[in-house]
């Protein structure tokens, strides 16, 4: 079901129930851009250096469609019941209390999207709005400031207190006028009428002229005709029905208000129902949930993993659990669509569903991937193949496997969101903490901006295979495939006028400003020469493979996507699909 501002409220309670019946859900989003900053992520990153050059990215970029499929295990029927909603977020100017947003996207992302059939007539006409907790509570506060100053300044009015501000002897003659029209407006049959047009200091002193001589008999409010603001005079009957006028007028914006927050009720809602969230790499679209409908992302790594948590105790990430153990060695790829593919055959078997009667969902032959309603939908399924792959190795049945039980085969994949990218199977853990595998099979190098892929291979070369992730154009880091070369190569290589060479937990610590963990390396002069220069490659394994692409602008390799040739560095083509390409982290 499309949901857009035109029937949000109408579906809210439905959305509700389903989310409060259902299994799980699953969840997509897309957005206006997906990465600057992740360029600059490295192979041997940390979660934690990870997430601190990507926040800018979720800090910028907007969520423009949001897709939800619910899925209830209907134990009577032996199936899968599920009901999907596409919902458009937009937010458009909310009031003066609450900045715009500002709109940022990348091209290739709208591109994308609209070679995909996005209907952004749709998103910007229709979108819903949406705040986090600090902008409504700023919305919220602010309002209740100007109600109790607008109430102390009537107050105020009738006991003769308010400050005077002097009407320029060039507009007398306007305010002369008004307070005639005034008069025979009060004289007249008329419930309220329109004063002309003016400027806001004019409506200032029109106010103050209305409350220092019509205060208990005319109420004036601003509004907006045409694109024009015009102040509108109505007939009050006493002080009592001022207020009551003025406590409906706040009554009214409050209520606005809470339309501003929009899409925000339904994430609300499902973390209020604690129910299993399931994601296909995860990652982008978590921070950008919090951040967007809950709360700011904070700066701080550890504040983030403890807000997240507290958040979403319970989510998992299909992306991470295909690329574990049972699956890893049966799936060919972790791409969603691919993914799929692989878990729709043997030895897989996606457990029947249906759609929820009277509720709309998808088919697979629907074919609408990069809709957000759809990835989410068949994310799902991706997940339940695998959920009942795990209880058919137990000879569960179904109505044990799907129950609450059936969560426990779960565990070893829930709250580990899979990172791309990184080496040595890396992935953000919300239940505790991360992985600190050992790197001491890899090091930090630095060399002449001339050298090559080729040429950090050679230096290499006694020591075995490695894997080069590039930092800049004259520094990598590089990772031993044969870890108990990692002593002799460090002896071997720690002298040199051309480069140098320290290992990667000296790299840390010094920038974290931290003491050295290890001496330096003892220098030792190696020849200047060097290997023969040749066009720099990108490795992308322990194998040396390599693309052609230079590191400072290169796309991130997808999986096992063909899209373009590129040199493998031995003569011979290869077809690689780039991340910036398929346009979706998948």
């Amino acid at each position: 079901m499309e949901v857009t501002q035109s029937n949000f409220n109408s579906v809210l309670i439905e959305v509700q129930t389903a989310i409060n019946n259902c299994t799980f859900l699953s969840i997509d989003c897309e957005l206006t851009g997906l990465k600057t900053a992740v360029n600059s992520v490295n192979a041997f990153d940390s979660p934690k250096q990870y997430y601190e050059k990507i926040i800018k990215d979720c800090r910028e970029f907007l969520v423009i469609q949001y897709g939800i499929t619910l899925f209830r295990f209907d134990n009577d029927a032996d199936c899968f019941k599920h009901k999907s909603y596409n919902f458009y977020t937009f937010r458009r100017p909310i009031n003066k209390f609450i900045q715009d947003q500002r709109f940022l996207c990348q091209t290739s992302s709208v591109d994308f999207l609209i070679g995909n059939g996005f209907d952004f007539n749709k998103l910007f006409k229709d979108g819903i709005p949406y705040l986090n907790n600090v902008e409504e509570e700023k919305c919220r506060v602010t309002l209740e400031e100007q109600k109790r100053k607008k109430m102390e300044f009537l107050n105020s009015n009738f006991s003769g207190n308010n400050d005077i501000i002097p009407i320029p002897d060039e507009h007398k003659e306007f305010i002369n006028k008004i307070i005639k029209t005034l008069e025979e407006f009060l004289q007249s049959e008329e419930p309220e009428i329109q004063l002309p047009k003016c400027n806001a200091f004019l409506r200032r002193l029109i106010y103050q002229t209305n409350t220092e001589k019509f205060h208990d008999k005319i109420q004036l409010e601003t509004r907006t005709v045409e694109k024009d603001r015009i102040l509108v005079a109505s007939k009050l009957k006493s002080r009592e029905e001022r207020d009551e006028v003025e406590q409906k007028k706040f009554q009214k914006l409050f209520a606005q208000m809470e339309n501003f927050i929009g899409f925000s009720k339904v994430i609300r809602m499902i973390i209020e129902s604690g129910k299993l969230i399931v994601g296909h790499n995860l990652m982008l679209d978590f921070l950008h949930t919090i951040d967007k409908f809950l709360t700011p992302l904070p700066n701080d790594y550890l504040e983030f993993k403890e807000c997240a948590s507290s958040l979403f105790p319970n989510v998992l990430d299909t992306k991470y659990m295909s690329s574990n153990e049972p699956f890893k060695e049966i799936v060919s790829s972790t791409v969603l669509g691919q993914l799929l593919e692989s878990l729709s055959g043997k030895p897989f078997d996606i457990p029947k569903y249906e759609q929820e009667e009277g509720g709309q969902g998808y088919v697979l032959n629907d074919n609408k991937e990069h809709e957000a309603g759809y990835d989410s939908f068949i994310t799902g399924l991706c997940f339940l193949s695998m959920w009942k792959y795990i209880g058919s190795q137990k000879n569960w049945s179904n109505s044990d496997m799907f129950g609450k039980a059936g969560l426990r085969l779960l565990q070893p994949y829930t709250n580990k969101i899979f990172l791309m990218l990184l080496t040595d199977g890396q992935y953000l853990n919300l239940s505790g903490p991360d992985l600190n595998p050992s790197r001491d099979h890899v090091f930090y190098l630095t060399f002449p901006k001339e050298w090559t892929t080729n040429n950090i291979v050679q230096l290499f070369s006694p020591f075995g295979n490695v894997y080069v992730a590039w930092l800049t154009d004259s520094s990598a880091y590089v990772g031993l495939f044969k870890r108990d070369q990692a002593a002799v190569a460090l002896k071997t290589l720690s002298q040199s006028d051309t480069y140098s060479i320290m290992t990667y937990a000296k790299r840390q610590a010094l920038l974290t400003g931290q003491r050295a963990i290890l001496p330096s390396p003892v220098k030792r002069r190696v020849s200047n020469e060097g290997p023969p220069q040749t066009k720099r490659r990108k490795t992308d394994s322990f194998n040396g493979s390599t693309s052609s692409s230079k590191r400072l602008i290169e796309p991130i390799e997808e999986e096992e996507q063909s899209e373009e040739e590129t040199d493998d560095g031995k003569g011979e083509t290869s077809k690689v699909k780039t991340f910036a390409e398929c346009g979706t982290w998948d």
